[in-house]
């Protein structure tokens, strides 16, 4: 049988101990959990801001220049860990099953921030995720390079404000507290309605208006990430803009015509940078 520990050693498996706050955070990847007691966080870097696109002027009489708008673009979050094995047989089998999870094209990535998950959809960009020196060991380090297109984490639990027996204008605050900002889902269930055919639904300064004829029973969902709105799931023609939660403190309007009874509930995801 041939001498593996020099293999086994700290020197070719990396074998410290790790202490970093990482280790309190789950990471979860196409259903797979990254985080326990096979596979120790040893670094992460999602706390990183994402790229930025700078739109500029310049005014040469003057030699100086400015930001007219900045851009978030694309963001690369890299992870490193560590596979711990009982043996090399069980050893094949964590590398089998970690494989597996990350040969989807794109999929969320998962991060519990103390007791709120942020998700955020990408793709693995390195092939090069093993780094094993020697066959017949039980140690391994391994990391993960991921890329995301859209560059703004979002709460895996949305948000929610509901507002129950309405028969009168809305004029309440959503707290859209710490997020940098989120396009909400409007679910109105009319318990009653005669004589309406008008719904406006305003935040800040973005407003739509709904010209339909609303029945009791009827349900109208304004889907604010899809931009589009249904009555009873189909599809309608609206005007005006989609409007959106704001970070921090926000007021929605919502006006009828008629006489009407109904429930709202204003679903949203927080987004993060």
């Amino acid at each position: 049988m041939a001498n593996l520990w020099r293999f086994n050693s700290v020197l070719f498996n990396w074998g410290r101990a790790v202490t970093s706050a990482v280790q309190q955070d789950d990471i979860i990847f196409n259903w797979f959990w990254l985080k326990n007691t096979a596979y120790i966080t040893s670094d992460v870097s999602f706390r990183n801001m994402p790229q930025i696109n700078l739109l500029t002027y310049t005014n040469p009489k003057n030699d100086w220049w400015g930001v007219l708008d900045r851009f978030y673009k694309k963001r690369t979050i890299k992870v490193e860990w560590s596979i711990i094995s009982e043996s090399a047989i069980d050893m094949e089998h964590k590398i089998d099953n970690l494989k597996k999870a990350l040969s989807v094209k794109t999929w969320y990535l998962d991060f519990k921030v103390w007791e709120n998950y942020r998700r955020i959809l990408c793709s693995l960009t390195n092939s090069d995720i093993i780094n094993r020196r020697g066959y017949d060991i039980t140690h391994a380090k391994f990391s993960l390079t991921f890329e995301a297109q859209n560059p703004f984490w979002s709460e895996k639990v949305w948000s929610s404000a509901t507002f129950s027996g309405v028969n009168d204008e809305i004029n309440e605050d959503i707290n859209n507290e710490w997020s940098e900002y989120s396009n909400p889902i409007i679910n109105i269930v009319f318990s009653s309605a005669t004589n309406v055919d008008k719904l406006r639904i305003k935040i800040w300064n973005n407003e739509i208006e709904i010209n339909e004829s609303i029945s009791s029973g009827d349900i109208i969902d304004v889907n604010t990430i899809d931009k589009n709105i249904t009555l009873n799931w189909t599809s309608i023609d609206f005007s005006g803009k989609f409007p959106r939660l704001e970070s921090g403190v926000n007021m929605l309007t919502m006006q009828c015509n008629g006489t009407y009874s109904y429930d709202v509930a204003v679903l949203y995801p927080k987004n993060y940078l």
